[in-house]
């Protein structure tokens, strides 16, 4: 799950509706979950439902997301507390990636692992035929993910034939058009100079940094 910087609101909204596109420009036009592009029906999604208090119209309560994404998640968490978000979360490293369980747990810390687990059912991002966790017949993100991967590993061939700036930046536009940045990242994952492409072309990837090279973690961040 790619971490992402919103930055500070650009508008006063009186319709939350109204922040579809400032998102999808702070961010890109994929689910802020799953990863998908959303080319149309990109849903502005309220982190702490509204029938739990969670602000209508605030910016800090914004994230975009796919119908399938938005519609599983509902109402069924309470609050942001004991689940990963990519606008707080070092999520990044907290998931792992693979084209046959889809997404894990990366750490095995009692906690985090937890948040992890329950990020993973809260929104389904496990579904897949054949999983504990079956998608329904109109769920399509395992579909168009494994395109991803399939496209992610052909480009990887590709890099190794070629391995210069060029064909990284080549590299990083066919992940940003096809999206689900993690799986990209995880095929990539031995070669930094294409990842750090992948960083540069997706908007607002947060990646900072502390003086010892490592991710900061962010206020209320649980990684």
């Amino acid at each position: 799950m790619r971490p992402v910087d919103k930055g500070k609101s650009p508008n006063v909204y009186k319709n939350w509706k109204d922040a579809r596109n400032d998102l999808a420009i702070r961010l890109g036009w994929y689910c802020s979950y799953c990863e998908m592009p959303v080319s149309n029906m990109l849903e502005v999604e309220h982190i702490v439902p509204r029938n739990h208090g969670g602000a209508p119209l605030s910016w800090e309560n914004f994230l975009i997301s796919c119908k399938y994404c938005n519609t599983i998640k509902s109402d069924n968490n309470t609050s942001r507390d004991g689940y990963l978000w990519p606008d707080r979360d070092n999520t990044d490293l907290a998931f792992n990636y693979s084209e046959k369980n889809i997404i894990e747990p990366e750490q095995e810390n009692g906690f985090i692992e937890k948040a992890a687990n329950a990020t993973i059912k809260l929104l389904g991002l496990d579904r897949r035929p054949g999983g504990t966790n079956e998608p329904t017949d109109a769920d399509t993100r395992w579909i168009l993910r494994l395109q991803a991967w399939l496209i992610a590993k052909l480009s990887l061939e590709n890099w190794k034939k070629l391995p210069d700036q060029n064909m990284a930046d080549q590299i990083a536009k066919t992940a940003f058009g096809t999206g689900f940045y993690s799986v990209w990242k995880k095929v990539f994952e031995n070669e930094p100079q294409v990842i750090d492409a992948f960083i540069k072309v997706f908007p607002n990837t947060y990646n900072e940094k502390d003086e010892h090279l490592k991710r900061k973690i962010r206020p209320g961040a649980l990684i």
